[in-house]
């Protein structure tokens, strides 16, 4: 059975404060509306943000009163330092650790897109099928919009890996393989404050480029050629992401042409962003400004999609995206061009929207004048 631990008497340094408390209020009154008595959160991310605890294999119960977390002796001392939660150390299984608390609510809701399957199957064998209520994106309704501290470790992450841009250019250039490449830009991130990357870094070299998701290996940078290079750093749990494509040199053709379409269509985009704007509407306007210049069938990915504590969240600036902008959004913006057997362009920055438009939250150029080195 699980145990419940001795308090700390140790002041927090990540105690439910205020912004956790509204969270929290945010979500129960989400739960009432869907008359669910509690919720049990499997998602990692979602624990974080309700809680602040970064642990992983630890789930978190949302009741009418005091909220649950189980996890086990790994985190003791971090969990030591929540306050406002009932903490239970679990011995087992977690699904065997959560069965009592459950068990004492007629409707329990599930994250439906973060639970096996195996799983409440085994929920549902011990509480009866009929407590159990699916549910889908309570938790990212909340963290869509970002409070003033998310922004706040966003803007670290942003800082920091511009920095970690620069310190690495003054260390490879042509001849140096993409993945020592990576390696160095993810290793000036961490020595300037970053958890580490928000995803595996992106290093593209030549025709390379043209791959969007492309993974670096023993390829080399060379002059007179590209590299794409997209990455970003985590600060806080909270990510940051940009892309900028660099040419050694002179730029092979027609690079340098797709360079400024592409450049053109993201500030356009940028301009276009605003509270109360469909994401689809801002996907449009880069959309067809590459579409005019003659390369639509090479831009083949949504425009942008939020950041947060994951990488990709919402909103979508998707053709396909009924997203509407709102304040307190965190969006990136990036416009690519793919040409297979040349390379590809692709410029990203990340947007906050205000009250009255958007505010850049990046600062590194993005000129062809500076990209060309």
């Amino acid at each position: 059975m699980p145990r419940e631990p001795a308090k700390s008497k140790k002041k927090s340094s990540h105690s439910v404060a205020p912004s956790f408390k509204a969270r929290l209020a945010k979500l129960r009154a989400a739960l009432r509306n869907r008359s669910i008595e509690a919720l049990l959160i499997t998602n990692p991310n979602d624990i974080h943000y309700l809680t602040g605890f970064h642990g992983d294999d630890s789930w978190f119960i949302v009741t009418p009163r005091r909220p649950i977390l189980i996890s086990d002796f790994r985190f003791q001392e971090e969990l030591d330092e929540i306050t406002g939660v009932r903490l239970l150390l679990r011995a087992g299984a977690i699904q065997d650790a959560a069965i009592d608390p459950l068990s004492r609510y007629d409707s329990v809701g599930v994250q439906a897109e973060y639970l096996t399957v195996a799983t409440r199957k085994t929920l549902a064998r011990f509480l009866g099928a009929r407590r159990l209520k699916d549910t889908t994106g309570l938790v990212n309704a909340l963290r869509v919009i970002k409070d003033e501290f998310e922004i706040k470790q966003i803007k670290k992450a942003v800082r920091i890996q511009e920095r970690a841009l620069l310190a690495m250019l003054d260390r490879v250039g042509p001849g140096d393989a993409e993945r020592d490449i990576a390696a160095e830009l993810e290793h000036q991130m961490k020595s300037l404050g970053a958890e580490g990357p928000s995803f595996d870094s992106i290093v593209a070299a030549r025709t390379n480029g043209s791959k969007p998701h492309y993974r670096p290996s023993k390829t080399k940078a060379a002059n007179n050629q590209p590299l794409l290079i997209d990455w970003g750093a985590k600060v806080g749990g909270y990510c940051s992401d940009m892309t900028r494509t660099l040419s050694f040199g002179r730029w092979p053709n027609p690079l340098a042409e797709v360079y400024t379409i592409v450049l053109d269509a993201q500030q356009a985009a940028i301009d276009a962003i605003a509270p109360g704007v469909c994401c689809a509407a801002v996907d449009a306007v880069a959309r067809d400004l590459i579409t005019k210049a003659g390369y639509g069938n090479e831009f083949g990915h949504g425009l942008g999609h939020g950041i947060g504590l994951d990488i990709h969240e919402n909103p979508r600036l998707s053709r396909y995206s009924n997203d509407v902008l709102q304040p307190g959004m965190v969006v990136t913006v990036e416009p690519g061009v793919y040409l297979p057997g040349v390379g590809g362009v692709r410029i990203e920055d990340d947007i906050l929207v205000t009250d009255r438009g958007h505010r850049k939250l990046c600062s590194l150029p993005n000129t062809i004048q500076w990209s060309t080195r």
